[in-house]
């Protein structure tokens, strides 16, 4: 076979496969959506609020970082179980909404904003939310982008996790198909490298698209 043939074979077997492709975007989506929603009202509400616990509540995020995900799949699957969603889209996002490494990077940041700034909104009128949503969150753009792009990768590379709670193939993600693709065709490695190279090609251009805002991410807090 030609590239180009290895090519079309394999974006038969990845794209053309039941519902992988449409599963697939909708993971991505709304995984990103629900992941700038929750984690940054959490670590908005862990900076703005002096509330009793929170440092214990710290601690539980940074203690979540410690483990790899292989540890909590079981507990996971377990839980995903007993609610009735396996073999739903729900079991694959759920678990991806909130991250203790995000929560924690975004309080950091919300926590070096000037203070003056909601002194000011608060002699303005401005309620919280509006705080929240005009001030905060529009000079954290950088860092909501990092995050979004880390969930994006996240979702969008985990197989193992879509393996284990989808067992209907019509549930299946790209990155499913990609393993079992990787696993018939050992025998021709030249279809599995070209497969690795078109699964790759949505993490790249996600990652030029937000290229300038990325690095605002990482150069804006060294300034810091």
């Amino acid at each position: 076979l030609g590239a180009l043939d290895n090519y079309r074979l394999v974006g038969q077997y990845l794209f053309m496969r039941g519902r992988a492709f449409f599963n697939t975007v909708l993971l991505v989506f709304f995984s990103v959506i629900a992941s700038l929603i929750v984690n940054p009202l959490a670590a908005y509400a862990l900076s703005r609020f002096k509330m009793k616990g929170t440092e214990k509540v710290i601690l539980f995020l940074l203690a979540t970082m410690a483990f790899p995900s292989a540890v909590t799949a079981i507990p996971g699957f377990l839980l995903i179980r007993d609610l009735g969603l396996l073999n739903t889209l729900a079991a694959l996002v759920l678990p991806t909404i909130a991250s203790g490494m995000s929560i924690f990077i975004l309080k950091g940041f919300f926590d070096a904003l000037p203070r003056e700034l909601y002194e000011a909104a608060a002699i303005d009128g401005a309620g919280e939310w509006t705080v929240f949503s005009k001030i905060t969150l529009p000079m954290t753009t950088p860092i909501l982008a990092v995050n979004a792009l880390n969930h994006f990768i996240a979702a969008y590379n985990s197989w193992e996790w879509a393996f284990l709670v989808c067992q209907k193939e019509s549930q299946w993600t790209i990155a499913v198909w990609m393993y079992q693709m990787s696993q018939e065709m050992a025998g021709q490695p030249w279809c599995v490298m070209a497969g690795f190279v078109l699964v790759s090609i949505p993490t790249a251009v996600v990652f030029l698209l937000c290229q300038k805002i990325i690095l605002r991410g990482i150069v804006l807090p060294s300034m810091k």
